[in-house]
């Protein structure tokens, strides 16, 4: 049954809360030490992002007005746009061949890292979402569009039609691999999770990621909620409010959760770790999920 829980004992932000953002960077803190690090930006006006040796920058675009990113030759990107100065390149990947703009929306993504010759500038007015990861051999798009993706229905989202869409999505290791975290380490994907379709969205949670024989690392999985409104899905057919139930102790006892009321701007993280773990239910949210070190710890479902 749900319990009375203080907001500060829980992992749920808000973009404009800055008390509430801090505590979010010390649960990161304490989950993943260094290996990962975030922050929420908000920008106006031109942003430049340089190449960091030996990391990888992700940005996840949460809030945009009149916003945009410039792009330079050999910048890749997916989902472009069919105006978009570009050419194919492996796989669903494209090439910028001039320098040329983009307009930036909600779901957007932006990555630089130590690869890179080139910086990004964003412009425009908006808020984005910062991960910091270490850099391996995967290579990130510079730009991601997520208005240009196709559906992929499934996890807490598989009903037919779903709104399903993978951002950064997961290179999963071998199975005989035991590193299990596969060679990107943080993974983005969209999805529309509603109580008024068939199947509604999972109750689960996660474990920490195998690394080395007995080794674990702590998993983090963060909902990013995004309005609606700019990608045209409808409100829930019953007027349900967006809202997560967290599950406070998943393996122990699945009973002691509670509901969390979310809007565009939310910021909820469930951690699998070694200490600490929390199973979630995103119920009629639309959220943009960041895993760190990605979608690759194993899922548990909880009934």
């Amino acid at each position: 049954m749900s319990q009375a829980v203080k907001a500060p004992d829980l992992p749920v932000a808000h973009v404009d809360d800055p008390d509430s953002l801090e505590r979010l960077s010390v649960i990161f803190q304490d989950l993943h030490g260094d290996d990962c690090r975030v922050a929420v930006r908000h920008f106006r006006g031109s942003v430049q992002i340089y190449p960091m040796p030996g990391r990888l920058v992700a940005l996840c675009l949460l809030q945009t007005h009149e916003a945009g990113v410039s792009l330079y030759p050999g910048d890749l990107v997916r989902g472009p746009n069919p105006s978009t100065l570009c050419r194919p390149g492996d796989g669903d990947r494209y090439e910028i061949t001039e320098r040329t703009w983009e307009g930036l929306q909600p779901g957007d993504t932006v990555c630089v890292d130590g690869h890179s010759r080139s910086r990004a500038t964003i412009s425009g007015q908006g808020v984005y979402f910062e991960v910091s990861v270490p850099l391996t051999a995967y290579r990130a798009p510079r730009l991601t569009l997520l208005r240009n993706l196709p559906d992929k229905p499934g996890g807490c989202a598989a009903y037919a039609g779903a709104f399903r869409r993978e951002a950064l999505p997961p290179v999963k290791a071998a199975l005989e691999d035991p590193d299990q975290r596969g060679v990107n380490r943080v993974n983005m994907h969209a999805l529309d999770m509603r109580t008024d379709r068939d199947p509604p969205p999972s109750r689960h949670h996660h474990g920490p990621v195998p690394v080395n024989g007995t080794d674990k690392v702590n998993h983090s999985e963060t909902a990013l909620i995004l309005s609606r409104s700019a990608y045209g899905l409808p409100d829930h057919a019953r007027g349900e409010e967006e809202h997560v139930v967290l599950y406070l102790r998943p393996q122990t006892d699945p009973q002691a959760q509670v509901a969390v009321l979310v809007k565009p701007g939310s910021i909820v993280v469930t951690p699998g770790a070694t200490d600490w773990t929390m199973g979630h239910a995103f119920e009629n949210a639309f959220a943009m999920l960041v895993a760190v070190p990605g979608f690759v710890s194993p899922y548990r479902h909880l009934a």
